[in-house]
């Protein structure tokens, strides 16, 4: 007896299984999609006075650039501002 409902569960569970897989219960594997690569024009810019680095960069901001990296700079410690903007 115990062998028929233990046969019995596996044949249900399967039959359910083929079942729900024909009606679309289960979400279809995911499917590939083209990436297009995405091109960057750079432009960097050395400042120290805070008037002039603002202006600079509020100008770029409003022209589209964003800013992707401040470092100090060579051994004059002036720093680098570099900006970044899409390219088609």
């Amino acid at each position: 007896m115990r062998g028929f409902i233990l046969g019995l569960s596996v044949s249900l569970a399967f039959i359910v299984g083929c079942v729900a897989g024909s009606v679309g219960v289960f979400p279809r594997a995911a499917s590939a999609v083209q990436v297009e690569e995405q091109r960057w024009a750079y432009f960097c810019f050395e400042r120290a006075k805070v008037d002039e680095i603002n202006d600079i960069a509020n100008g770029a901001g409003m022209r589209g650039w964003e800013m992707v990296a401040a470092a100090s700079g060579k051994g004059d410690g002036v720093p680098i501002w570099c900006f970044r903007q899409p390219r088609p």
